[in-house]
Protein backbone atom coordinates (compact mmCIF):
# COMPACT_ATOMS: atom_id res chain seq x y z
CA UNK A 1 0.00 0.00 0.00
CA UNK A 2 1.20 3.47 -0.70
CA UNK A 3 0.49 7.02 0.54
CA UNK A 4 -3.19 7.42 1.50
CA UNK A 5 -4.33 4.20 -0.13
CA UNK A 6 -6.84 1.97 1.64
CA UNK A 7 -7.87 -1.55 0.75
CA UNK A 8 -10.04 -4.20 2.30
CA UNK A 9 -12.45 -7.08 2.18
CA UNK A 10 -16.24 -6.82 2.49
CA UNK A 11 -19.29 -9.00 2.57
CA UNK A 12 -21.62 -6.89 0.49
CA UNK A 13 -25.38 -7.01 -0.14
CA UNK A 14 -25.67 -3.51 -1.59
CA UNK A 15 -24.41 0.04 -0.92
CA UNK A 16 -26.62 0.20 2.20
CA UNK A 17 -25.77 -3.24 3.58
CA UNK A 18 -22.23 -4.50 4.04
CA UNK A 19 -19.66 -5.44 6.68
CA UNK A 20 -15.90 -5.61 6.38
CA UNK A 21 -12.42 -4.56 7.36
CA UNK A 22 -9.97 -2.29 5.60
CA UNK A 23 -6.37 -1.23 6.02
CA UNK A 24 -4.43 1.96 5.41
CA UNK A 25 -0.65 2.09 5.86
CA UNK A 26 -1.21 3.14 9.49
CA UNK A 27 -4.49 1.60 10.72
CA UNK A 28 -7.19 -1.03 10.48
CA UNK A 29 -10.79 0.07 9.94
CA UNK A 30 -14.00 -1.83 10.67
CA UNK A 31 -17.26 -1.49 8.72
CA UNK A 32 -20.64 -2.60 10.04
CA UNK A 33 -24.13 -1.56 8.95
CA UNK A 34 -22.54 0.11 5.91
CA UNK A 35 -20.56 2.57 8.02
CA UNK A 36 -17.06 2.75 9.33
CA UNK A 37 -17.02 2.20 13.08
CA UNK A 38 -14.37 4.85 13.75
CA UNK A 39 -14.22 3.99 17.46
CA UNK A 40 -12.78 0.61 16.44
CA UNK A 41 -9.83 1.98 14.45
CA UNK A 42 -6.67 0.19 15.44
CA UNK A 43 -3.25 1.69 14.84
CA UNK A 44 -0.81 -0.54 13.00
CA UNK A 45 2.00 0.21 10.62
CA UNK A 46 2.18 -2.11 7.64
CA UNK A 47 2.70 -2.26 3.93
CA UNK A 48 1.33 -5.78 3.42
CA UNK A 49 -1.60 -7.50 5.07
CA UNK A 50 -3.42 -10.75 4.43
CA UNK A 51 -7.15 -10.99 5.16
CA UNK A 52 -9.51 -13.93 5.66
CA UNK A 53 -13.25 -13.86 6.15
CA UNK A 54 -15.58 -16.66 7.21
CA UNK A 55 -19.36 -16.50 7.12
CA UNK A 56 -20.55 -19.50 9.12
CA UNK A 57 -24.31 -19.60 9.71
CA UNK A 58 -24.54 -15.79 9.37
CA UNK A 59 -21.74 -15.12 11.87
CA UNK A 60 -18.89 -13.32 10.10
CA UNK A 61 -15.35 -13.57 11.44
CA UNK A 62 -12.38 -11.72 9.97
CA UNK A 63 -8.74 -12.68 10.48
CA UNK A 64 -5.68 -10.79 9.33
CA UNK A 65 -1.96 -11.48 9.20
CA UNK A 66 0.93 -9.07 8.87
CA UNK A 67 3.51 -11.81 8.23
CA UNK A 68 1.50 -14.56 6.48
CA UNK A 69 2.11 -17.02 9.33
CA UNK A 70 0.45 -15.66 12.47
CA UNK A 71 -3.28 -14.96 12.09
CA UNK A 72 -5.13 -12.57 14.39
CA UNK A 73 -8.88 -12.74 14.81
CA UNK A 74 -10.58 -9.37 14.47
CA UNK A 75 -12.06 -8.50 17.88
CA UNK A 76 -15.62 -8.12 16.57
CA UNK A 77 -17.69 -10.89 15.01
CA UNK A 78 -20.66 -9.67 12.99
CA UNK A 79 -24.13 -11.22 12.76
CA UNK A 80 -25.46 -10.77 9.20
CA UNK A 81 -28.68 -12.77 9.03
CA UNK A 82 -30.61 -9.51 8.48
CA UNK A 83 -28.75 -8.69 5.24
CA UNK A 84 -31.27 -10.19 2.80
CA UNK A 85 -34.05 -9.38 0.33
CA UNK A 86 -36.87 -8.96 2.86
CA UNK A 87 -34.93 -6.09 4.48
CA UNK A 88 -33.11 -4.46 1.55
CA UNK A 89 -34.95 -5.69 -1.57
CA UNK A 90 -33.18 -6.33 -4.84
CA UNK A 91 -33.21 -10.15 -4.82
CA UNK A 92 -29.46 -10.18 -4.17
CA UNK A 93 -27.35 -12.22 -1.77
CA UNK A 94 -24.43 -11.45 0.50
CA UNK A 95 -21.29 -11.59 -1.67
CA UNK A 96 -17.56 -11.20 -1.03
CA UNK A 97 -16.01 -8.03 -2.36
CA UNK A 98 -12.69 -6.25 -2.34
CA UNK A 99 -12.25 -2.49 -2.37
CA UNK A 100 -9.63 0.19 -2.71
CA UNK A 101 -9.97 3.89 -1.98
CA UNK A 102 -7.87 7.01 -1.52
CA UNK A 103 -4.79 8.10 -3.39
CA UNK A 104 -1.91 5.79 -4.08
CA UNK A 105 -1.82 2.12 -4.99
CA UNK A 106 -3.39 -0.98 -3.50
CA UNK A 107 -2.26 -4.32 -4.92
CA UNK A 108 -4.49 -7.34 -4.32
CA UNK A 109 -3.56 -10.86 -5.27
CA UNK A 110 -4.27 -14.50 -4.55
CA UNK A 111 -8.00 -13.94 -4.03
CA UNK A 112 -9.71 -17.28 -3.33
CA UNK A 113 -13.31 -18.20 -2.56
CA UNK A 114 -14.29 -21.50 -0.99
CA UNK A 115 -17.77 -22.56 0.08
CA UNK A 116 -18.07 -24.02 3.57
CA UNK A 117 -18.82 -27.72 3.56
Amino acid sequence: MGSDAEGGLLLHYNQRAYVGIGFTPTQMKTFRHSQEQSWMREKMDMTTVRIRVRNDRHIVTFHYSLDGKNWIQHPWQMEVSGLHHNVFGGFASLQPGIYSAGTGTVTMRDFQYRALA
